[in-house]
């Protein structure tokens, strides 16, 4: 046994070795399982009590009885029974035909009392009118307006008030038969006293107050007998039999776009006809798709974007856009039954094109498509259609500098789909008919137009949040935060403008090394824009903004003038947090200096002090780790040290013959200075952890040098005068 341990597969047989996963492994394990579960859940989901069949929606299929079936059909008798009971024969009504007669003894009585009191001498102008506003009649109340409009009617125009208020009121009764419920009384009041009484001889001001009246004393003396009418309901229901139903086998049970309705539903299941819900091997088949598609965006990912998958925010995000549209298109499915050229997945893809990149656009494109083609029957017609469209608005919308690129987006996908469904519907057709022609072309280019507009209106109202949840920065932020009028930059412009033109120079470097090799130009230019706002917490004590005056680091310790160097970084990173810039800008600031040493201020330690700490000189990082973050660190060291050399007059144009080891007063040509900036970077290790290539610093370098030869024009190194004697 010993001698079997001495073998290392023997070994591992008996003790194997623990799984341990990173934490990036389990993240990264994690994210591919929330979109194989999304990808199978979006297949696989039904509407709670769907079977493929739903109420009141168009069958898919054509479905037979399988056999002969007699049954007692609940739904059908229950229709019955309904209808039994609404019958109009069954409502009871009690009539009391005593209100009528009393109420128009009442109206008679204070109508008889209004004239007594008008013609009773014993009473003055005041107290007629306390009279009348004072009438014992519960039915109505007179305003001080009413009671002078009856006071000032002389006794012909009385009598014909009188006598219309009478008229009226009976016109009224007998209307509906001395029958008056409350339907009735609401159209008495709102309609026909005011209609009969405009053919009367009153002004408007008379017929107000006799409708007035008149309307006060109608009274509803027709009422349902609700008892009555539920007892008679229920016996009418009771007396319907109950419905059987005899399905013969090979019946057409509903044909293929038949609304379905629950007579169909409850047939289908008595025959046993009912399409079954999703089985193992349908189930299976999704969980397979499911695999396939997360293992192909997952190695596309690994291929070509690597970066995004130890990005965990912008990962996540990436795969809850892929699912959230994806459980989007089949909702919308289920409920709108149509062929789905109206559904915009163009807005996953230019959201994904604007906020990570095109490329990736084009891969989740795809994937969804697959997926909605899958979903609508295997449609592969569809699948194209809905990619090409995808393709266009992402060819379409680029960077989305432009508010008008998300437009011309959906303008561009519109035109493809309708284009695309076009030549498939012509392909399919037997028979050129251009009156079917130009009514599916009307509704193709309906849909079509309804998916451009939706994209066009949800990309341009998503981009900006989904960049937020991703961490990630657009096109039009940068363009937004490299406007002069951002808070951080006016007070650049304003308190550090040394500094200002250093970071626009920056600026112009870095731009031009990042489209020499294909990185990001527009956020290189605007982090060189924020890379050092921390001056502005102490500009004059920067090279940058003290313009001839005494430098004050003589008069300061070392230790503190590198201290105070060294925190322009980290307030610059404090600034840029309080003003909510992007993380990535925020990166750049850390890295700009990456983990260098400020060499004045330590040499000057070295020749004071007997020991001294290097980290105590060092910026603290970290280093850069983008190709971008390592351009900006080298635009920014080859800007400050040509300019300073230009300054003290040490930049010559060429050497005249001398070796490259051996200069005039310490003067040195553009080109050396640049390359040996460069050099130090990488024999510092600071541009380790960076994914640039030695070629691609090659580039970087003829960039600056070429660039910065058009500003500072070198002088020619001439050579010395010779004397003869």
């Amino acid at each position: 046994m010993k001698a079997l341990l001495r073998y290392r597969p023997f070994r591992r047989l008996i003790h194997p070795p623990r799984l341990t996963l990173s934490r990036g492994q389990v993240r990264l394990s994690l994210a591919v399982l929330l979109l194989w579960a999304g990808i199978w859940a979006v297949s696989t989901f039904r509407l709670p009590g769907a079977s493929g069949l739903q109420v009141g929606q168009p069958s898919p299929i054509s479905i037979v009885a399988p056999n002969e079936v007699i049954y007692t059909s609940e739904v059908l008798t229950a229709e019955r029974r309904k209808q039994a009971e609404n019958n109009p024969d069954n409502l009871v009504y009690f009539n009391d035909p005593q209100i009528p007669i009393e109420q128009r003894r009442n109206l008679f009585a204070l109508l008889d009392m209004i004239g007594r009191i008008r013609n009773d001498p014993t009473l003055n102008e005041a107290a007629r009118l306390r009279a009348l506003q004072d009438l014992p009649s519960a039915d109505v109340t007179f305003t001080t307006e009413q009671v002078r409009l009856l006071l000032s009617l002389d006794d012909e125009e009385w009598s014909l008030l009188r006598t219309t208020i009478l008229s009226l009121y009976d016109r009224a009764i007998e209307r509906y038969d001395y029958a008056v419920d409350e339907r009735a009384l609401n159209q008495l009041r709102e309609r026909w006293l005011g209609f009969w009484l405009a053919t009367t001889n009153l002004d408007p001001v008379q017929r107000e107050l006799a409708q007035t009246i008149t309307a006060a004393f109608l009274r509803v003396n027709r009422t349902l007998d609700r008892a009555a009418t539920e007892e008679r309901r229920a016996n009418a229901a009771a007396q319907v039999a109950p419905v059987e139903v005899k399905v013969l086998a090979g019946e057409m049970i509903i044909r293929a776009g038949e609304i379905v309705t629950p007579a169909h539903i409850e047939k289908l299941q008595a025959t046993g006809a009912m399409p079954r819900p999703l089985g193992w091997s349908e189930l299976l088949g999704y969980g397979l798709l499911a695999t396939f598609l997360s293992a192909g965006l997952f190695g596309y990912l690994g291929v070509f974007q690597p970066s995004l998958l130890v990005q965990t925010r912008s990962l996540f995000t990436l795969i809850g856009i892929v699912v959230g549209t994806l459980l989007f298109a089949r909702l919308t499915f289920l409920i709108y039954d149509a062929r789905p050229v109206f559904f915009p997945l163009a807005t996953l893809a230019v959201v994904t094109t604007v906020v990570f990149s095109g490329q990736l656009g084009f891969a989740v494109s795809l994937l969804a498509a697959i997926v909605i083609g899958v979903l609508e029957g295997n449609d592969l017609t569809l699948v194209v259609t809905l990619f090409a469209g995808c393709t266009s608005a992402i060819l379409l919308v680029r960077t989305a500098d432009r508010l008008r690129s998300f437009l011309i987006a959906g303008l561009g996908m519109t035109a493809t789909i309708i284009g695309f469904e076009t030549t498939f519907w012509l392909s399919q057709q037997a028979i050129f008919s251009l009156s079917g022609f130009s009514g599916w072309m009307l509704t193709t280019s309906m849909s079509a137009l309804t998916n451009g507009g939706l994209t066009t209106i949800l990309s341009f109202g998503l981009f900006n949040v989904i960049a937020r949840l991703a961490g990630q920065v657009t096109a039009l932020q940068l363009m937004e935060l490299a406007h002069p009028s951002r808070p951080l930059l006016r007070k650049l412009i304003r308190e550090a403008p040394g500094t200002y033109y250093h970071s626009v120079a920056v600026g112009n470097l870095a731009e031009a090394a990042a489209e020499a090799i294909g990185a990001d130009a527009l956020l290189l230019r605007v982090a060189a824009y924020y890379h050092d706002i921390g001056k502005t917490i102490r500009p004059a004590f920067f090279t940058d903004n003290q313009m001839g005056r005494e430098n004050v680091h003589d008069e300061l310790d070392p230790y503190i003038s590198a201290q105070i160097i060294i925190d322009h970084v980290r307030e610059g990173i404090k600034m840029a947090r309080a003003a909510g810039l992007p993380e990535q800008i925020i990166d750049f600031i850390a890295t700009h200096h990456g983990t260098g040493l400020v060499r004045h201020f330590y040499q000057q330690a070295l020749q004071r002090y007997d020991n001294v700490d290097e980290r105590d000189f060092r910026y603290p990082g970290p280093r850069p780790q983008t190709r971008e973050q390592a351009i900006l660190m080298l635009a920014d060291s080859v800007e400050a040290t040509v300019r300073s050399k230009a300054q003290h007059g040490k930049l010559i144009a060429t050497r005249n013959g001398e070796s490259s080891e051996r200069s005039t007063n310490g003067a040195v040509t553009l080109d050396e200075l640049v390359q040996s900036i460069i050099d130090a970077r990488v024999r510092e290790g600071e541009l380790n952890d960076a994914p640039l290539t030695m070629r691609e610093l090659r580039q970087i370098k003829t960039v600056f040098v070429n660039n910065l030869q058009s500003i500072y024009h070198p002088r020619v190194d001439y050579a010395p005068q010779l004397i003869r004697t």
